[in-house]
């Protein structure tokens, strides 16, 4: 695979050109009118890569699976991505500037890479493959998306290009990634040698990138793989998980981040390493108590959360909570340690994300383009049970084992979907209203700062799985810092129904 002349640079160039963009915004680099575009049609996707490759690289975009450019004789591939401040550290960063406040930045989205091979051959070599030939050397620009809503590709004009890095992976991250993409190839060699026509095979393939998601550590497959209204087929692409990408930018503004770094001493390429890790850890602390295992492990008996350090320490690892440890943020594992009694009950309400209001009042956004429904199809949850056999004498609490589960896609597409759509038709057609907490003689309860108590009418968990609550245990006026159709209210969170945890632990065998 060869470049044109036009797209050969040596590193030196790269830095020199990149340097000059550096700090100026999309629009200001704009030599190549890109932006014009956007006077017929603001909806144009790939604008701030355009800009990159067009105007600041000076070569015309195409669609070949080939890398973009050569630098010093090197097959790179240009990625243009967006990173932003998290609305929840807006105030972290206010009067910061540099480095200060680049430290602070967090990736917009996942990466894609390239499509998905189909047809004439299917690749079986991942060295080889167009996949690792497009991701194997990254150079990256990122820019700053100064909106936490949907803008129209007009306003990209106005984000300014921070920086760039020259990304390669670590061995542990090429493990991962070859044995992502050979579970790709391994169903679609499967069907391909199952179904010889493409009528069969087709349908057969639909679905696939939503049976293959719980196996995927670092790549998601999107679009999913379904038949359009003309009668072709959508198909999917090869994508860098935003938990992945954003372990990437934060590693790049944030240069402390590989020095507090928490890593499991012994690393897994796939969930089949993970789940016979955590079974292996089963056959040893299986049955014994907190009261055990606190001698066996070597733990303080002032802990707190003892049930949770006992699984660090089981892990071998050295921080405060599990879900510090970057072996599970990186591939979108959220660990939680679930205490259970004997029946299987008293699983409590999970909280899982901040709700970033602006996207959900955006009339344009699709659910599948939304931060929840990213969310819900990249993260998966690594529960370490512990049953509970006398509420009081906690050191007679056993471990019982580890439980593994994805979210499928009826769950998504059904229970994510409605609190979704339900609460957006709440803010869009401004029927949002507060709602007070009441005593049994009807009186308004109060908090003890004298406000009264209540919340807004989003979807609660009397009725949804997955629900709107505050993430404070009090809410005072002091506290309400969201404001929605005119409404006060504390920082908002989706949580997860502890009585579905439950059913679905139950649904589970152990690792």
């Amino acid at each position: 695979m060869a470049v044109t002349d036009d797209k050969k640079f040596t590193k030196a160039e790269v830095y020199a050109i990149l340097e000059r963009a550096k700090g100026k915004t999309l629009g200001e680099v704009d030599s190549s009118h890109q932006f014009n575009r956007t006077k017929k049609s603001d909806k144009i996707t790939g604008i701030a890569g355009d800009v990159i490759e067009q105007s600041v690289f000076g070569y015309q975009r195409d669609s070949k699976q080939e890398c973009d450019i050569e630098i010093d004789g090197v097959l790179t591939e240009l990625k243009t991505t967006g990173v932003r401040i998290p609305k929840s550290k807006l105030k972290s960063v206010k009067n910061l500037k540099g480095e200060a406040y680049n430290k602070y930045l967090r990736a917009k989205e996942g990466m894609s890479i390239t499509g998905v091979t189909f047809e004439p051959n299917i690749q079986t070599d991942f060295s080889t493959s167009h996949f690792w030939e497009k991701s194997e050397r990254l150079l990256i620009v990122f820019y700053e998306y100064k909106s936490h809503c949907v803008v129209p590709a007009s306003h990209y004009a106005q984000f300014p290009i921070v920086d760039y890095c020259y990304n390669t992976f670590s061995d542990e991250e090429i493990a991962k990634l070859r044995h992502d993409w050979e579970i790709v190839r391994d169903y679609l060699l499967k069907i391909y040698t199952t179904y010889p026509d493409s009528e069969n095979r087709n349908r057969s393939l639909e679905g696939f990138t939503h049976k293959l998601r719980p196996n995927l550590l670092l790549i998601e497959l999107v679009p999913a793989f379904k038949c359009k209204v003309n009668g072709s087929y959508q198909k999917p692409r090869y994508k860098l998980k935003q938990t992945f990408v954003d372990y990437i930018v934060r590693g790049h503004f944030n240069k402390s981040r590989l020095k507090n770094e928490i890593a499991l001493q012994e690393p897994f390429s796939s969930f089949t390493q993970l789940d016979n890790r955590c079974r292996a850890l089963s056959m040893l602390y299986k049955g014994k108590t907190l009261g055990e295992l606190k001698v066996m492990l070597g733990i303080d008996n002032d802990s707190k959360n003892i049930a949770s350090r006992c699984v660090i320490q089981m892990f071998g690892t050295n921080c405060k909570k599990l879900n510090q440890i970057t072996d599970f943020t990186k591939v979108g594992i959220v660990a939680k340690t679930v205490t259970i009694t004997p029946s299987g009950k008293n699983t409590e309400d999970t909280k899982l994300k901040h709700i970033d209001f602006e996207e959900w009042a955006d009339r344009d956004t699709d659910f599948e383009n939304s931060d929840i429904y990213t969310y819900f199809c990249e993260h998966s949850f690594l529960c370490p049970i512990f049953c509970e056999h006398n509420p009081q004498d906690k050191s007679q609490t056993t471990f019982e084992g580890f439980k593994r589960f994805a979210f499928d896609e009826y769950f998504i597409e059904h229970e994510v979907r409605r609190t979704w759509e339900d609460s957006r038709k709440l803010i869009h057609n401004n029927e949002l209203e507060w709602e007070y907490a009441y005593d049994k003689k009807g009186h308004k309860c109060k908090n003890k700062s004298g406000s009264y108590k209540g919340a807004p009418n989003f979807p609660k968990s009397s009725e949804y799985n997955v629900f709107f609550r505050g993430g404070a245990n009090c809410s005072n006026e002091k506290m309400r810092t969201e404001c929605v159709n005119g409404i006060r209210m504390i920082p908002q969170f989706f949580w997860l129904k502890g009585s579905y945890i439950t059913e679905k632990l139950k649904e589970i065998s152990y690792i």
